[in-house]
């Protein structure tokens, strides 16, 4: 059994991760918690606030109201029995909190990521190196949570898994939105919050700034007038195959799209035509794509005032229940828009549509072949595309979301 010492951290603390220990330690042992919510803040956290290090429970869900629905939702589904796994499960780490100290009980050691494909020159080193990087991430994460809680936290153990797919009883990225898959699923932060060493990505933090300095000097009119999006083709999800190479094919030699395959070098550490995840903001639209379930790039995206163009969403990360969608499917140029009623969709994984004037990002058809038709609409009516643009960054950023006091 392996001890994290503890050390000198120059990150901030994290509400969802704070929680995430109390309430899962609550629910296997089958106790809960009463809360009262304290009151007292402005519409918006101030910097002091969204920086803090030392806020307590009630202090966040007052400050950052529904940021915790997913551990919300987990604890309600009551308590259980937590098995210890074996110590070669694929992914996972297995830990324990004991007198405010973080244990490590077992870490599988293969460099197992489900993002290996078979013909890709990606090496298993490779591979390895950044499980390592994103383990640790987390154990750092978790650590800072125990050594800045204003409170002490109760013994507990816990798992946490680094694959793609979530896993149950443990901690994990994301988790699946069908209502037919039942399971107990536990969404933690994503590893970039604290550190993802690629150079055109790196930390939350770091993205943010870089966000901001850009949303500062560029106002939306001044935005370039094109959608964005880099991507590696071959990365996708079972459940869409086709999702990036249809993406690439409705968008081939089309004035209106800034949209490449990356073209990695140096088994995968840099590619020769990667923009930095700040310089997206730079654009009016910027094209989302879940990979083998999500993308860790959705929250960096939701920092900017830009709409976010996806088909809908098939995992939710922390901050995805943010999203409030205008289905294509609703607007004037589709087939199915009815200019009496314009009913939305049915889609079980997000029953709820909004109008134009509410939502923050936009889902387009599955194989983006309405894409051009949305884009061609979005210029149309450039108040609205404005509009949709700002509740995004606000949903975020403005309400402090992605700060360090709230991760």
């Amino acid at each position: 059994m392996a001890f994290v010492r503890r050390r000198s951290i120059r990150l901030v603390l994290f509400c969802v991760v704070l929680l995430m220990v109390w309430q899962f330690s609550c629910t296997i042992c089958g106790t809960t918690s009463s809360i009262s919510v304290l009151g007292g803040f402005s519409k918006y956290p101030s910097k002091k606030t969204t920086e803090s290090l030392f806020l307590n429970e009630q202090q966040c869900r007052a400050t950052f109201p529904g940021l915790t629905k997913e551990i919300d939702d987990a604890v309600a589904r009551g308590p259980f029995v937590l098995d210890k796994k074996p110590d070669d499960y694929q992914g996972l780490v297995q830990a324990r909190i004991k007198d405010g100290k973080l244990y490590v009980i077992s870490v599988e050691r293969r460099p197992s990521r489900d993002m290996l494909h078979a013909g890709q020159s990606f090496k298993i080193a490779r591979m390895g190196a950044n499980a390592l990087q994103e383990r640790q991430s987390v154990l750092y994460q978790i650590h800072r949570a125990l050594v800045t809680s204003p409170t002490p936290l109760p013994d507990t153990v816990f798992s946490f898994s680094i694959i793609d797919y979530p896993r149950q009883d443990a901690w994990s990225f994301s988790r699946s939105n069908d209502p037919n898959i039942k399971g107990n699923y536990w969404v933690m932060p994503h590893f970039s919050f604290w550190s993802w060493p690629k150079p055109f990505l790196g930390t939350m933090d770091q993205a943010l700034d870089g966000i901001s300095a850009i949303e500062n000097r560029i106002p939306w009119e001044k935005k370039i007038d094109k959608a964005v999006w880099r991507g590696t083709a071959w990365f996708n999800s079972v459940g869409n195959t086709a999702l990036r190479p249809h993406l690439l094919d409705a968008t081939k030699d089309q004035d209106w799209a800034d949209v490449e395959d990356l073209r990695w070098e140096t088994n995968g550490i840099k590619a020769k035509n990667s923009i930095g995840i700040e310089d997206f903001c730079k654009y009016k639209y910027i094209i989302y794509t879940e990979g083998v379930t999500y993308s860790g790039r959705l929250p960096f995206h939701q920092a900017c005032r830009s709409i976010i163009l996806t088909p809908p969403p098939s995992y939710m990360m922390h901050t995805t229940h943010q999203l409030r969608p205008l289905f294509s499917s609703t607007l004037p140029f589709s087939p199915s828009y009815n200019s009496q009623t314009a009913p939305p969709p049915h889609n079980p994984r997000w029953p709820d549509s909004y109008s134009p004037s509410k939502a923050n990002i936009i889902f387009v058809e599955p194989d983006w072949s309405d894409l051009h038709q949305t884009i061609e609409w979005l210029r149309a009516h450039p108040e609205v595309a404005e509009g949709i643009a700002n509740r995004q960054r606000e949903s975020t950023v403005d309400k402090g979301l992605l700060s360090p006091a709230a991760e």
